[in-house]
């Protein structure tokens, strides 16, 4: 009697450490898909530089995006040294399930087109958005 008693608290260990262990997956799984997600956004905002980028906040499926135009230099990191670039901040922010990812992103837009593409110069994840 006292085996099977023991051998039933047991059994009630194991369900609740695989229940744990699968809640842990879930939110991971989670996780990465709203990373996924908000790394998509980022690039879906940058293509949207090429026209007039939107003003506010852009909703898209679970996530939503923001442009916004820190102005003129030609001293941005990442770009040869006197070229004229407009300066982006990119903000996305997705969510899956129970799980935030928040990404940042700066791009050079160069002033004149011959000079090339749009170049992402910095990335972030934003801390506490997990």
């Amino acid at each position: 009697m006292i085996l099977l008693v023991l051998l039933g608290i047991l059994g009630c260990f194991a369900i609740q450490a695989s229940t744990q262990q699968t809640r842990i997956a879930s939110n991971l799984l989670a996780s990465i898909q709203a990373f996924e997600t908000a790394e998509d956004l980022l690039s879906t905002a940058e293509a949207r530089l090429g026209g007039t980028p939107p003003s506010g906040w852009q909703q898209v499926g679970t996530g939503r995006y923001l442009i916004q135009n820190l102005g003129q230099t030609s001293k941005a990191v990442g770009v040869p040294a006197g070229l004229p670039v407009t300066l982006f901040r990119i903000t996305a922010s997705a969510e899956e399930r129970q799980a935030r990812i928040t990404l940042e992103s700066v791009v050079a837009w160069p002033l004149s087109p011959d000079h090339g593409p749009a170049r992402r110069i910095l990335w972030r994840q934003l801390p506490g958005e997990s």
